[in-house]
């Protein structure tokens, strides 16, 4: 029996050590984007709120390419990659054919590392501003938006062709080299 138990016992260990490890690396925002996407299926339809309280849906943008960035102020890798999205807003915020946009979702303690700091839109713009967004962050309330686009972690970066297929949905912090990279190949 004992021969058994050791064993197992090690496993088991094991197993914790290598979950904590991960959790770790991702509140410390050393993980790796993964490509959790890239069926050709038609993007979600969705409605959001912005900064003003005006509804903003998908549909207003049919003919263009889409590039929404999922995030949280709580989340560190988010966070890390503000400079480079908006370097890239700046970059192709005039291009007629494309737009850009954020959401956010206020009271997301659905996440198991949420951190309850984004209690309302007031505490989410103070820290925008601070962190100099000017790119459009909307709100996504109920979580309609998170559970019709499948989020399970965040940031997480959606590309939409304009003709309103999917592109390609990717988990985890992005530079701006391979923002780049996915924004060319939107269609």
């Amino acid at each position: 029996m004992k021969k058994v138990i050791l064993p197992l016992a090690l496993g088991v260990t094991l197993l914790g050590i290598g979950l904590t490890n991960q959790t770790t690396s991702f509140a410390q925002g050393k993980t790796s984007p993964k490509i959790v996407q890239t069926a050709k299926n038609s993007a979600p339809a969705f409605k959001l709120k912005n900064k003003k309280g005006k509804t903003v849906s998908l549909s207003a943008y049919k003919g263009k390419k889409v590039y929404i960035n999922v995030w949280a102020t709580w989340c560190g890798p988010c966070m890390r990659e503000i400079p480079d999205l908006e370097k890239i807003y700046q970059t192709y915020k005039h291009k007629k054919d494309f737009v850009f946009l954020s959401v956010t979702s206020p009271n997301d303690s659905k996440y198991k590392n949420s951190d309850p700091i984004d209690k309302d839109k007031s505490t989410i713009l103070s820290k925008a501003k601070d962190k100099g967004i000017t790119y459009p962050i909307l709100y996504d309330y109920q979580d309609n938006f998170t559970q019709a686009y499948g989020i399970r972690s965040i940031p997480t970066h959606i590309f939409i062709n304009s003709d309103g297929s999917l592109s390609e949905k990717i988990a985890g912090g992005l530079d701006e080299d391979s923002l780049k990279y996915y924004l060319k190949k939107l269609k």
